[in-house]
């Protein structure tokens, strides 16, 4: 309606208000223009993504990283202008970076990196205790667990490594935040010595750089640490000792014949074991006790096991030219208590030892087993497998289950030999193993 034919409607006086007011009304109001922003704040663009570092190349001049928000892969251009600054503001260059390291990563406008600026809300574990759970994608350091996706940073030499093939013998740095793992990076790992002309020596001990002690067996394979090791069996009075240098993933051969000391006395020792069918274990290594068995002078460790019956462990010295070992295993009993009665709760098993003394100071290592369960490893097919540097066969293969903490080995002729640390619970059931192809040894 307008303002004429409002007029003829209320008449002027009415007509003049009522105009004005829509005049006024429909006029819009000006705003003043927005301050400016406050010139002595800084405003600082936040990081784009954050970026494990997974390898460097300064041929294409290219940094790959780790997302681990998006659990993703990505690469991206650096040049001269890229700012590297350390968790303590200091400038650095990509010479003094490293696989593993987490950064906040900046852009430019083209995609490339601006600015890389170490994060510093990351655990650092150096030298770590890790235990690795494949199934549940579970890492534990110093007893914490963390959550690892299959795209974390884990690498040996440079190289990519299943994260399975960190073993307790590695020196590792661990980096991640709470609950997630980002980076395992193997700061000194292992490699493996394999002796030769030993035969003299199974039955015996074998030493490594003075700590770790295993049972000495026919053809074993030792992971050991990388670096100078010193190694030695000991048989009886026979002994050999050996100098050597491992390197990181690669197999040393020793011969152990050149560093033999004269060859001592000898001894055939019988041993008559009843029931029928027990295993006899001579300082850790299985025997077949059909026959008589030559045996140097000296200690020597025992172990004679049987479904239901109780195990016997002791200790012989052999002195003779001959010997005979009787060893009777008493049926396993329940345990009953009777108010007020100390008795005997069952029979034990009892050794007669003929021309031979225990000697209580010699203490051998004796690996424990469960006899009435196995290990298999069904993968992959026909590697030589080993346990604690014993050798059990070729997959796809059975055998005793050791309990404990184990390394097991695998190796295969023109492909690069892994080590596995494994965590074997007695929990009366069988296990069963498979592990990724060996890669070619190039």
């Amino acid at each position: 309606m307008n303002c004429r034919k409002i007029m003829r409607v209320f008449g002027l006086g009415v007509v003049l208000f009522l105009c004005v007011t829509a005049v006024v009304g429909c006029t819009k109001k000006k705003h003043g223009a927005t301050a400016k922003p406050n010139q002595d704040i800084q405003y600082e663009k936040g990081a784009d993504l954050r970026g494990v570092i997974k390898s460097i190349d300064k041929k294409s001049s290219v940094i790959a990283f780790y997302n681990p928000v998006f659990d993703t892969e990505e690469a991206f251009l650096y040049d001269s202008a890229t700012e590297i600054i350390s968790k303590n503001d200091v400038q650095e260059t990509v010479e003094e970076i490293s696989p593993g390291e987490v950064f906040d990563l900046y852009m430019d406008a083209k995609g490339g990196l601006a600015k890389m600026k170490e994060t510093a809300d990351i655990v650092v574990e150096e030298d770590a205790e890790i235990k690795v759970d494949a199934d549940t994608h579970i890492i534990t350091v110093d007893d914490i667990n963390y959550s690892y996706s299959d795209f974390m940073v884990s690498l040996s030499g440079g190289k990519e490594i299943n994260p399975m093939e960190i073993t307790e013998l590695d020196q590792v740095t661990f980096r991640g935040v709470e609950g997630k793992a980002y980076s395992l990076i193997v700061t000194k790992g292992h490699g493996y010595i394999q002796p030769e002309k030993y035969e003299d020596f199974v039955g015996g001990t074998l030493t490594i750089d003075g700590e770790a002690i295993l049972p000495v067996s026919e053809g074993m394979l030792i992971a050991v640490p990388e670096g100078k090791q010193k190694i030695s069996m000991k048989n009886g009075f026979l002994e050999s000792k050996a100098d050597t240098s491992v390197k990181r993933d690669e197999l040393t051969v020793v011969d152990m014949s050149q560093f033999m000391t004269q060859k001592p006395h000898t001894s055939s020792v019988t041993f008559h074991i009843y029931p029928e069918g027990a295993e006899l274990y001579i300082n850790g290594a299985y025997v077949d006790y059909s026959k008589p068995i030559n045996m140097y002078y000296g200690a020597h460790a025992v172990k004679v096991v049987l479904e239901g019956y109780n195990a016997y462990t002791g200790t012989i010295t052999v002195k003779d030219p001959e010997a005979s070992v009787r060893i009777d295993l008493a049926e396993e009993t329940a345990t009953v208590e009777d108010d007020g009665d100390s008795g005997d709760s069952g029979k034990s098993s009892s050794t007669t030892v003929d021309d031979t003394t225990s000697d209580p100071n010699v203490t051998t290592p004796v690996a424990e087993f469960d006899t009435k369960h196995k290990i298999t490893v069904s993968a992959p097919d026909g590697v030589s497998v080993y346990v604690n540097g014993a050798y059990q066969g070729k997959a796809p293969c059975s055998f005793a289950k050791t309990l404990g903490s184990i390394t097991l080995t695998l190796q295969r002729e023109g492909y690069k030999t892994k080590s596995y640390s494994l965590d074997v619970v007695d929990d009366n059931e069988d296990v069963t193993l498979s592990f990724p192809d060996l890669t070619v040894d190039k």
